[in-house]
């Protein structure tokens, strides 16, 4: 009938509870049992409920003993001996007292051995303080971190010693006096916090100037140590060095400024502006980022002298007054060995100029050349500052980024200018060529760029061809100039011959086209100049077909008797068939098939030689197509047949029918092959006559 229950939580639904007694020596359970117990309920823990189970038995003990006490009042030994078990008894309840309390007590001794055991062994500098302030333990790696032994400091209350001066509160002690707000904020400022991970505590982050040769960054915790109950006995503080890793960060804050400080100097000095205007924004943006006192640039002239261009702040009159043509002078000094010079204790009485500065104010003096590529000075920047030693080894190393970017801002800036003349002279050379030229991608064959000519001689706008193809204002399949385009190589240049380009709306004309290998804004390009042979092609024409109608003039003989010979035939055959008619004699059907295929043969013979006449007279371009090399061979014997023999001359054609076939126009091949059988008969001719009347043998081969 007794009720149980694992939850003790649930206990606390009881209305009429008033106490509980808590017997199972969890400390745990114990301080959760007075952290969440109502209000008005008394809690007697497992160490208290030994005194009032022992108070139970002392009470149960005495009531037995005053009873036997009562019966045997009359008999004194046995009073006695009623009195010696009550004592026998109590004396039980007082040795399992104190066997309970040194149980406790060594439990407290040990806890509190292992706890500076743990605190000892830590690695976390570490002291602990009680509730007197009265440090009890000061680990080694506190005495490792301060510099103070444990035999210095616990004992004391000087805990304050190894980070102060003067004594001051430390965290600890801000915990073990319950200090308010206003108070920690006295001491401390905005450098502390509550913890977010540890109830009650308090952390900060401080530099501490006396830990260590240089100081030291220290982030500290302190903790409350409390009773039970919550009260507040004492406090655990713990110390982490952070100088590293905030001197690593100063250092990268530093990076990021340098780094902010170098881009906007070189934005300033990489915008379209002038060279004049650009130098100005930079040293703006010097003055801003380093925060000089004051600053001269001065720029190298074509004499050697340097022009003051710039200057600000303090003793920019004295910049004015600087002579450059001094030979001596710091300027001309720092010009010739090409390295930054400082001047960091300047006073009045110094060498050279350096000591004029001194009643401007300044103290520090900063010389940086402004060199490019190959170490050529372009000028010297002077930066001043009004306190002595003022330049850290970083800023030197900044100040000398700057002069070279400096440096290069004003040679890229020369460069400039004489690529824009170089450009500007190119320009006029390009647009003013007497011929077309085209810019041309080696690889896609686009048009990059033409001149002038170009967009007259083909009548297109600018805009209109670029970004073609080169191939488009010819003859697309002209695979010549495709092959030739794709094989050209470095220091190589092709003529290509006699191609047919295109006029806006497509009207055609004769080029040579020269092409190479060239560089053109940076890229490597083909460079095209088309030449207009219009004129010479149709002179050639001209010429040719003059040829032509002189070789139908030599040919002429030939040619009647060839076509004499099929009319010849056709002649006989019609006064045949007269004769017969007049004779009333009929033709037999053999016969008459005989002489019309005579007559069709022969009339389809002297058709083919008009037609190839015909052809051979007509004024044509020059088409390339494939044929057999044997055919305009053959068909010059077609005409000049007859006058072979007339001269007297053998012939004898000896043709391989497997050649190859070869791109050619018949009608130009089939010429040539007659002027040469043509110039070979007047040759013999000529050469019979010399030798005389004999019998040679003529033979053409």
């Amino acid at each position: 009938g007794i009720y149980t229950t694992s939850d003790y939580t649930e206990l606390f639904k009881f209305k009429d509870l008033d106490l509980i007694l808590e017997l199972t020596k969890d400390e745990n359970l114990r301080e959760a049992l007075i952290k969440d117990k109502p209000s008005g309920v008394l809690l007697i823990d497992h160490f208290d409920a030994v005194l009032v189970w022992n108070f139970f038995q002392i009470e149960k003990e005495k009531t037995k003993f005053i009873r036997k006490l009562h019966r045997s009042r009359n008999d004194f030994e046995k009073i006695i001996e009623v009195f010696d078990q009550f004592s026998d008894h109590f004396g039980k309840i007082i040795t399992e007292r104190s066997n309970y309390s040194k149980s406790i007590r060594e439990e407290l001794v040990e806890s509190e051995r292992t706890m500076s055991q743990i605190i000892q062994g830590s690695t976390i500098p570490t002291f602990v303080i009680n509730k007197d302030h009265i440090v009890t333990h000061w680990n080694k790696a506190c005495e490792k971190l301060t510099g103070y032994t444990a035999d210095e400091i616990v004992g004391t209350n000087k805990q304050w010693a190894p980070f102060r001066s003067g004594e001051r509160p430390t965290m600890a002690d801000v915990i073990v006096d319950e200090m308010k707000t206003d108070d920690i904020k006295r001491y401390y400022g905005a450098t502390w916090r509550k913890s977010d991970l540890i109830e009650g505590a308090y952390e900060a982050e401080e530099f501490f100037t006396n830990i260590g040769k240089k100081g030291k960054w220290i982030f500290f915790t302190a903790a409350p140590i409390k009773l039970p109950d919550g009260k507040i006995i004492g406090a655990i503080e713990t110390l982490w060095d952070k100088t590293e890793e905030k001197r690593a960060e100063q250092e990268r804050e530093r990076r990021n400024r340098e780094l902010f400080a170098l881009c906007s100097i070189y934005t300033a000095l990489g915008t379209s502006l002038d060279l004049e205007n650009r130098l100005h924004a930079a040293i703006k943006e010097i003055v801003n980022h380093l925060s000089v006192d004051s600053i001269c640039l001065f720029i190298k002239k074509t004499d050697g002298n340097f022009d003051l261009k710039y200057s600000y702040g303090i003793s920019k009159n004295l910049c004015r007054q600087s002579d450059s043509t001094d030979k001596n002078s710091i300027i001309n000094q720092v010009a010739q060995k090409g390295e930054l010079t400082l001047f960091e204790s300047i006073a009045v009485g110094d060498q050279n100029d350096i000591g004029m500065y001194a009643p401007e104010g300044l103290k520090s003096l900063a010389f940086i050349p402004l060199r490019a590529k190959e170490n050529k000075i372009f000028g010297v920047l002077r930066v001043g500052r009004k306190k002595l030693k003022s330049f850290a080894p970083e800023e030197k190393n900044i100040l000398d980024l700057i002069g070279n970017r400096i440096g290069a801002a004003i040679e890229n800036s020369i460069l400039q200018d004489k690529f824009k003349k170089s450009e500007e002279k190119y320009r006029s050379l390009f647009n003013n060529d007497p011929n077309p030229i085209f810019i041309i991608n080696r690889k896609t064959f686009e048009i990059m760029d033409v001149n002038k000519r170009a967009e007259e001689c083909y009548e297109y706008a600018r805009n209109e061809l670029l970004g073609r193809s080169f191939l488009d204002i010819g003859d697309k399949d002209d695979e010549e100039l495709a092959d030739g385009l794709k094989a050209i190589s470095h220091d190589e240049s092709i003529l290509f011959s006699k191609k047919r380009h295109y006029r806006k709306g497509k009207h055609p004309f004769f080029v040579n086209v020269n092409v190479c290998y060239a560089e053109y804004a940076g890229t490597h390009v083909l460079l095209a100049s088309t030449t207009d042979i219009s004129d010479s092609v149709e002179k050639d024409s001209q010429l040719i077909q003059a040829s032509k109608m002189t070789t139908l003039g030599t040919m002429a003989a030939g040619m009647a008797h060839e076509i004499n010979q099929p009319l010849n035939v056709i002649q006989v055959c019609a006064d045949f068939f007269l004769k017969m008619i007049k004779k009333g004699t009929p033709i037999h059907n053999e016969d008459l098939k005989s002489m019309a295929n005579d007559i069709s043969s022969n009339v389809q013979r002297a058709t083919g030689i008009i037609k190839h006449m015909r052809d051979f007279a007509r004024q044509s371009e020059v088409v390339k197509t494939k044929i057999n090399i044997n055919d305009p061979v053959k068909d010059v014997f077609k005409v000049l047949g007859n006058q072979v023999k007339v001269h007297q001359v053998e012939l004898k054609l000896d043709l391989d029918e497997d050649l190859p076939p070869i791109m050619a126009d018949h009608n130009r091949l089939e010429q040539v092959f007659i002027n040469l059988v043509t110039n070979a008969i007047d040759a013999m001719d000529k050469k019979g006559e010399e030798l005389g009347k004999q019998d040679w043998k003529r033979l053409l081969e």
